[in-house]
C-alpha cells in the first residue's frame, strides 16, 4: 500500500508542516512579529497582539480574559515603558507573568528578565510565584517549552542539559530579584550590567521603591530591545511608581491637573514610548454586569468590595483613592518645598545670561564621612551677577527661557555652576575625613578663584571639621548649623513675619530661600538630579504650627537617598545672600525703582553695618 503523506497545515496563509502543533504555530508567528510579507507579496499573520493571546490561551485555558487584560497585552507589545497603576485585585501581577513568559519562550535564548519586588518573601507571593505557576502548567501540557526552574536559586534557565547549576547561563533566563534586605534597599545593583539583545525588567510593587530604583534602567534600556513594567497601587509621585506613570509634560505631568474621573484610561508618559495604564476598581470588568448578578471575574474587584471599603474608609479617604479607584492622591505638590513644574516654568533649569563678567562666587559643601548612613559629601559653586537684557531679549526670541516675557531684564540671577561629590578614602594611611574634605576644597576654592570667606559650610555637630578649616586653611570661612533656630528677618514681602516664628529650623529656612529665589525667576542652572531631590522632600507642621521640612532619615527611607545635593545647594544660596544676593520676593518693591528691589544706598548701608559687626572686611566682585 502506497505512503500518502499528510497535507499541510494552512493557517494564518501560510502552510506549516503536518508535525508542527498548534502551540509552536504560534510561536513561530510571533518570531515573525506577528505579520509578515511573504515571498509572493502576500501578507501572513493576524498580529501580534492575537497571537501572543491565542498563545497564552492554548498553553493555559484556565485563564480568564478581560477587557484589563487586553488592553494590558496591547500596551505591553507597543510601548517600552508601562506603568500601570491598578486598584487592588486588578490582576495586574497576572497578566504580567503570563505574557513574560510567553515573551520569553518565544526568544529564550536572547532574553533576560528581571522581575523585582521589595522583599524575597513578597516574590514567592506576588509576580515571581505566578511566573512559577505558569510556567509548571505550561511544562506539564508542553514539556519541550523551554525552561529549567531552579528553586533555591529563584530563576528560570535556558539550558537544562548541563549538571552544574554554575555552568548555566542565568542570562537567558528570567530571575527574580529582591530590592531590599532587611531595612536596607540594595536595589539591582548587581545586575545593571547584564547586555542581552531583549532585556525586560518587571518592578512589581514598584510603589513601594524609591526613584533611585530606576537608576538601573539608564544601563539595561541601552540595550537593543528593553522594555520596564512598573506595577502598583498609587501612593507617592515621587517613587519609583510615581516616575514611571508621571504624564508627559505637555499634559501638565502630575501637577497638571489629570482626569480623575473613574473610568478605566491610559496616557503619554515622560518617558519615551511610554504608556500609563489606569485600571480603577469603580470600572472593574465585573461592574458590566447588572447588579445583584455573580461576579464573572471574582479575582478582580467587585461592587461588594467597593462599598464595604467606601463605608470603612469613606470615598474621601486616601486608602479608598489608592487601593480601590487606582487614583494618585490629590494635593501632593501643595506640600513640596519645590516642585519640577516651578523649576521648569519658572526657567531654573536654563542657563544663565550675564550681563558682564562682573559676578560673585560662591563656593559650599555638604558634609559627610565616607560610610556615615549613606551620605554623600556635596561641594558646589554658585555665581550671582546681573543679567544680560540683550542676551534676555535673545532668549526670549528663541523661547529658551519659560515664560520670560513676565520677567524683568536685567536684574540679579545665582546660577549653579557644578556640584562635586567629594570622595572620602579609608584605611588607616589615609588622612582623616575632615583633612580630606578641607584639601579637596581648598584645592577647589583656590584653582577657581574663590576666598575662603566665600566659602559656606554645613557644620552641624562637627565642631572637627570647623577645626580642620582653620588649621589647614582659614579662619575667614563660614560655618552654618543648619539644625539651628531660623533667623529674625521677615519670611518674606508678603509675609510679615520672623522666620523664627514661621519656620523650625534654619534648613527650613534655606530651603524656602531657594524656592522663592525660583519663584522670583532669579535662579539658573539647576540640574535635574538637584531639582528631583528639592521635589522630593515635602514639609508638614510642628509644635507652634511652624513649618519644618521631613528629616534625611524620612528622606532616606522614602527616595532611598539623603537629600544631600539639594541641602548644599541650599547651604550655597544662603551663603550668596550674605554676600549680597537679593531675592527679590524678600524684598517690597520701591516706588520709582525699575528692578523691584531697595534703593542701593540702604543696600550698600546694611552690607556696611553687616560687615562692620562681624569685625571682618570682607570684598566680593
Amino acid at each position: 500500500m502506497a505512503f500518502i503523506p499528510k497535507k499541510r497545515i494552512s493557517k494564518y496563509n501560510m502552510h506549516w508542516l503536518p508535525t508542527v502543533n498548534e502551540l509552536a504555530i504560534e510561536m513561530d508567528c510571533i518570531t515573525l512579529g506577528g505579520r509578515w510579507k511573504k515571498t509572493d507579496g502576500d501578507w501572513a499573520g493576524n498580529g501580534l497582539a492575537y497571537h501572543y493571546r491565542r498563545f497564552q490561551e492554548i498553553c493555559w485555558p484556565e485563564k480568564k480574559w478581560h477587557d484589563w487584560a487586553v488592553l494590558e497585552l496591547e500596551s505591553y507589545l507597543t510601548h517600552k515603558y508601562i506603568g500601570e497603576m491598578g486598584c487592588a485585585a486588578a490582576g495586574k501581577s497576572d497578566s504580567a507573568a503570563s505574557y513574560a513568559l510567553t515573551d520569553w519562550y518565544c526568544f529564550p535564548d536572547v532574553t533576560t528578565f528581571l522581575v523585582s519586588s521589595t522583599e524575597l518573601e513578597m516574590l514567592d507571593l506576588r509576580v515571581w510565584g505566578m511566573i512559577k505557576r505558569y510556567h509548571r502548567s505550561a511544562k506539564q501540557r508542553f514539556p519541550w517549552l523551554p525552561g529549567h526552574l531552579i528553586e533555591g536559586r529563584r530563576v528560570i534557565v535556558l539550558n537544562h542539559r548541563i549538571e552544574s547549576a554554575e555552568g548555566r547561563d542565568f542570562r537567558n533566563g528570567i530571575i527574580a530579584v529582591a530590592c531590599k534586605k532587611g531595612h536596607q534597599y540594595v536595589g539591582l545593583g548587581s545586575y545593571v550590567g547584564i547586555h542581552n539583545r531583549r532585556v525586560r525588567l518587571i518592578a512589581d510593587e514598584s510603589n513601594l521603591m524609591p526613584r533611585a530604583f530606576l537608576d538601573s534602567t539608564s544601563n539595561l534600556s541601552k540595550c537593543p530591545d528593553f522594555k520596564l513594567i512598573a506595577l502598583g497601587n498609587p501612593n507617592e509621585t515621587t517613587n519609583a511608581h510615581g516616575f514611571v506613570c508621571e504624564p508627559a509634560a505637555d499634559l501638565g505631568g502630575w501637577e497638571g491637573g489629570m482626569d480623575q474621573t473613574p473610568k478605566t484610561k491610559t496616557w503619554r508618559t515622560r518617558f519615551p514610548n511610554g504608556i500609563c495604564i489606569q485600571l480603577p476598581g469603580s470600572d472593574s470588568p465585573n461592574m458590566q454586569v447588572p447588579e445583584g448578578q455573580p461576579p464573572p471575574f471574582p479575582f478582580l474587584m467587585t461592587r461588594e468590595q467597593m462599598r464595604d471599603d467606601a463605608q470603612v474608609w469613606g470615598v474621601d479617604d486616601w486608602h479608598y483613592t489608592m487601593m480601590n479607584e487606582a487614583r494618585m492622591p490629590r494635593g501632593q505638590g501643595s506640600r513640596r518645598v519645590i516642585t519640577r513644574q516651578m523649576c521648569e516654568k519658572m526657567g531654573a533649569l536654563n542657563e544663565p545670561f550675564w550681563r558682564d563678567s562682573r559676578r560673585t562666587k560662591i563656593a559650599f559643601l555638604d558634609a559627610a564621612y565616607r560610610g556615615v548612613g549613606g551620605d554623600r559629601c556635596v561641594f558646589g559653586e554658585f555665581q550671582f551677577g546681573e543679567e544680560s537684557e540683550s542676551d534676555t531679549a535673545s532668549a526670549i526670541a528663541t523661547n529658551v527661557i519659560s515664560q520670560a516675557p513676565h520677567r524683568v531684564s536685567g536684574h540679579q540671577i545665582i546660577a549653579l555652576i557644578d556640584t562635586t561629590i567629594i570622595p572620602i578614602a579609608g584605611g588607616v594611611k589615609e588622612e582623616s575625613p575632615e583633612d580630606q574634605i578641607v584639601s579637596f576644597v581648598k584645592n577647589q576654592c583656590e584653582s577657581r578663584g574663590i576666598p575662603p570667606e566665600n566659602f559656606f559650610f554645613d557644620s552641624g555637630m562637627r565642631t572637627s571639621l570647623v577645626t580642620a578649616f582653620s588649621r589647614n586653611w582659614s579662619n575667614m570661612v563660614n560655618s552654618v548649623d543648619c539644625g539651628a533656630r531660623p533667623s529674625e528677618e521677615v519670611v518674606s514681602a508678603q509675609i510679615q513675619v520672623s522666620c523664627r516664628d514661621y519656620y523650625s529650623k534654619l534648613v527650613t529656612e534655606l530651603w524656602y530661600s531657594v524656592r522663592m529665589a525660583i519663584e522670583a525667576r532669579q535662579f539658573r542652572g539647576m540640574t535635574k538630579e538637584v531639582m528631583w531631590e528639592f521635589s522630593a522632600r515635602e514639609w508638614k507642621n510642628v509644635s507652634g504650627n511652624r513649618i519644618e521640612v521631613e528629616s534625611k532619615v524620612e528622606m532616606k527611607a522614602k527616595t532611598g537617598r539623603s537629600p544631600d545635593l539639594a541641602d548644599a545647594v541650599a547651604v550655597g544660596l544662603y551663603g550668596a545672600r550674605k554676600m549680597g544676593f537679593m531675592i527679590n520676593r524678600l524684598t517690597p518693591p520701591v516706588p520709582g525703582n525699575r528692578r523691584g528691589q531697595r534703593d542701593w544706598k540702604d543696600a550698600l548701608k546694611e552690607r556696611a553695618a553687616a560687615l562692620s559687626q562681624s569685625g571682618q572686611l570682607n570684598y566680593s566682585a
